[in-house]
């Protein structure tokens, strides 16, 4: 028994993410590449979106998309509270959101958010919290986290001049491929820590400036991809499994 109750945590994609055909897939590659007997096996990549549809990509992060860059304050991604500061205690931060989308909205891959960002002293962590809202219901669709002595990248630590330098968080999000419905809203939201991370080993308050800040996103038409149906569990085992709160 496993508790899938939580929204935004893969409940969204019952019952598409049981993918019972799975064992036919590996005795065909088992079949050609252990015994070398039928076809080979496609070598592309399926990929699920957080709503449950199946397609195929011939890479991840997909190819053919488009990039969609939002700076953060503008009135695509406006302030809607929290202020600027991002405290050490993760009590608050600056919140973003766009207006109601005209149109669905498919992106994937790995989005980025780039923040420039003023420091009280050397240190500070940033977490980025990525939802899809409609109206005040809002569902997890994706996190990133960064400590700011590694705002540039790379493996050694960075310096900087607190208060007087800014500086320019490259953040990442983890991977994702998510269907934002039209009419919903995206919304970012920025703390010191969030999900089960620890606070920084060197916190410090962390002032967002939101001028030349974006946040960007690779989206895609899925008219040109190529989705299928997965045979589906509809057993009584499988709903078992399904709790919900």
């Amino acid at each position: 028994m496993f508790d899938r109750s939580g929204v935004g945590r893969g409940i969204e994609a019952f019952p598409e993410m049981v993918r019972m055909d799975w064992m036919q897939d590996l005795l065909e590659w088992f079949t050609y590449y252990l015994k070398e007997d039928g076809p080979k096996p496609w070598l592309g990549v399926e990929i699920q979106s957080n709503q449950g549809p199946w397609r195929f990509e011939d890479r991840y992060p997909m190819s053919n998309t488009n990039e969609l860059l939002w700076e953060l304050g503008s009135s695509d991604l406006a302030s809607v509270g929290g202020g600027n500061t991002i405290f050490p205690d993760a009590s608050s931060g600056p919140v973003y959101e766009t207006p109601p989308l005209e149109e669905p909205l498919y992106f994937g891959g790995l989005p980025r958010l780039h923040v420039n960002v003023n420091t009280a002293t050397v240190g500070g962590q940033i977490y980025a919290l990525l939802e899809d809202c409609d109206g005040a219901n809002c569902i997890h669709i994706g996190h990133a986290i960064m400590d700011l002595r590694y705002h540039a990248g790379g493996a050694d630590e960075q310096t900087w001049t607190p208060v007087f330098e800014e500086i320019t968080a490259l953040m990442e999000f983890f991977p994702m491929d998510v269907e934002v419905a039209a009419g919903h809203t995206i919304k970012l939201t920025l703390r010191s820590t969030g999900e089960d991370y620890l606070p920084s080993a060197a916190s410090t308050a962390v002032t967002v400036v939101n001028a030349g800040s974006t946040l960007q996103l690779d989206t895609f038409d899925p008219s040109t991809r190529e989705y299928y149906k997965t045979v589906q569990c509809t057993a009584q085992i499988c709903l078992d499994n399904l709790e919900v709160s």
